[in-house]
């Protein structure tokens, strides 16, 4: 019996052993693996732990001692076992091996990511204190501020400065890492969380960047706030004392020339204090607003009461502009006044003027044309008399009463009364001349009257006398026509009256040759009317009686013929006496025919 035969149970449970341990240490590969490979981030001391253990692992990972030793110890003990035990004891060593071959790439890929996963988790490590840093600035950029005074600012100030600086000194540390970052971000096989951790370095840098700018310029304005809240809380109180005395300094002027240089002076100095004033309660309102965002609010209240006590003060800007808004009134109403007189002035050389033609004028001119322009003239003062009067109202509400008036203001008090004596005077002189000629505007005015009247009537009597007569139809309509004739004929005597009586008042009048000449024209007219009349009145009366007669006889012809036919029963008819009436009648007949042709 050989070695191995008898000492083959121990060398089986070597073999096993060996062969086990194998399979094993790949089993723990594997797991290695696995927890590498794993979705799971680690932190880089954990990480460390995986990497070493698969390092450890690794160290041997071809085996080729151990399979060449497996192999040949089993080719020993199956030499004399059966030809079953020893191919599944073969295949078994085969499956070994064979999971130990396609087990190697893996073990070697995965040694490759294990060196990129392990630069990914230095860099983190790296990246770590900047990130802390980073966000102690964001916090210190952030966190809630509560200065109640610009000392307190100006502490905020420079440590925000100085935290500013300190991102400044970082910055080359940063931009490299960021970069750094960016590099390994360009492997295929980058784990996920590193792409995270770049843009949280490179984000959170320019985040806090720009906060750590925002806070500083929010401290600086809040700074300038409380500068300029103090500075122009004292102006604004200057500028209300240089309104009161602006508003002091201002006078009534009633020269106008004066006026109007005061009244622009007033405005200006008005809109400059109202800009100034306005401007300064804006600026100290933004000073205020600027401040609480980040002042407490204790003292947020003390600036809101601050604030309301000088808006009540405002009010001097209301009472400036109210005061030189009157002196604008004032201005006004002396400039309207002004004109007023200037006007009248300018007027009453005219109206002067207008009388002494109409006195020297009076020979030469027909008595209705002077009567029309005396009273022209007497209409035309009193309208001006009636602007005198509310001039005189005027002066009374705009101009001093009293002794003691301005000079300025007399010079307007002297001017109305210059023009009232004089415009009063002309009216008196206009009365004198319009008395002269009284009869003449009282016989002026019945004459007109009386034409007026009678010039309607007579176009409608010449219309009448020139479309004629109708023709009657029969005995009715011949009495109808008749007093129609007779109402016209009686209207042509009224009417003459009315004209009869004009020319009488125009004879009454100082010269009346016009008058005279168109009273001759209508009497020409009315005669012919009058003459029309006459003819018709005469031809119509005749047409009357011939018509009465005709009917008349017809009547007595009818009853004489009855009567004859019922006498007793007998015919009584005597043909002479019808003969006669029927030859009467038919000439009667003729003549009316006549006449009804010559209407």
């Amino acid at each position: 019996m050989s070695f191995w035969q008898e000492n083959y149970q121990f060398i089986k449970e070597v073999y096993e052993m060996r062969h086990s341990k194998m399979a094993e240490w790949m089993e723990n590969v594997e797991k290695a693996i696995a927890r590498i490979m794993a979705d799971k981030v680690y932190t880089s001391a954990e990480f460390k732990r995986e990497r070493d253990t698969f390092n450890s692992l690794c160290k041997d990972l071809e085996r080729t001692e151990v399979k060449k030793w497996l192999a040949q110890i089993l080719e020993i003990l199956m030499a004399e076992r059966a030809k079953d035990q020893k191919k599944t004891e073969g295949d078994k060593l085969d499956a070994l091996i064979q999971k130990h071959e396609e087990l190697i790439p893996s073990v070697q890929k995965t040694a490759v990511m294990v060196d990129l996963y392990w630069k990914c988790y230095a860099y983190g490590d790296e990246l770590k204190p900047h990130v802390e840093f980073l966000d102690g600035i964001m916090l210190s950029s952030t966190r809630e501020i509560a200065p109640s005074c610009i000392e307190n600012v100006d502490e905020l100030i420079e440590r925000q400065e100085k935290s500013l600086q300190q991102l400044d000194a970082k910055r080359t540390v940063v931009v490299d890492l960021i970069d750094k970052g960016k590099v390994i971000l360009q492997h295929p096989e980058k784990p996920k969380f590193l792409e995270a951790n770049v843009k949280r370095i490179e984000e959170g840098w320019d985040d806090t960047k720009k906060k750590a700018q925002e806070r500083l310029q929010l401290l600086n304005e809040t700074k300038d706030a409380f500068i300029n809240y103090a500075e122009n809380s004292e102006v604004i109180v200057t500028e209300f004392e240089i309104a009161e005395e602006e508003i002091k300094k201002v006078k009534k002027i009633f020269n106008l020339d004066s006026a109007n240089a005061d009244l622009k002076k007033r405005q200006d100095l008005l809109k400059k204090s109202s800009d100034t004033i306005n401007g300064l309660f804006a600026s100290i309102n933004n000073n205020n607003a600027t401040m609480s965002i980040t002042i407490p609010e204790d003292k947020k209240k003390i600036l809101g009461k601050e604030i309301k006590a000088v808006e009540a003060k405002l009010e001097v800007t209301g009472r400036f502009k109210s005061t030189v808004t009157k002196i604008e009134e004032l201005v006004a109403a002396l400039t309207s006044f002004d004109n007023s007189l200037k006007v009248i002035d300018a007027w009453k050389d005219a109206a002067t003027a207008e009388l002494k033609d109409i006195k020297e004028a009076s020979g030469g001119m027909l008595p209705e044309d002077r009567v029309a322009r005396t009273m022209d003239l007497q209409e035309d003062i009193a309208a001006k008399l009636e602007i005198i009067k509310a001039c005189a109202a005027t002066e009374l509400a705009l101009l001093p009463q009293g002794d003691k008036v301005p000079a300025d203001a007399q010079v307007f008090k002297d001017e109305l009364a210059r023009i009232t004596k004089f415009v009063t005077e002309l009216q008196s002189n206009t009365k004198i001349e319009c008395d002269k000629y009284s009869n003449d505007v009282k016989f002026w005015a019945e004459y007109r009257t009386g034409i007026k009247e009678f010039n309607p009537w007579l176009a409608g009597a010449e219309k009448a006398a020139a479309e004629g007569l109708s023709k009657p139809a029969d005995l009715a309509e011949v009495k109808a026509l008749n007093e129609k004739v007779n109402g016209f004929d009686k209207n042509c005597v009224n009417y003459l009256k009315v004209l009869t009586s004009a020319q009488a008042a125009a004879q009454k009048m100082t010269t009346h040759a016009e008058a005279d000449a168109e009273v001759a024209g209508l009497k020409t007219r009315f005669d012919a009317v009058k003459a029309t009349a006459d003819t018709w009145v005469k031809k119509v009366d005749v047409l009357v009686k011939e018509w009465v007669l005709l009917d008349n006889t017809v009547t007595e012809l009818n009853s004489w013929v009855a009567k004859d036919k019922s006498a007793e029963g007998e015919n009584q008819f005597s043909l002479e006496k019808m003969e006669s009436t029927l030859g009467e009648l038919k000439n009667i007949f003729k003549q009316k025919e006549k006449l009804v042709e010559g209407l």
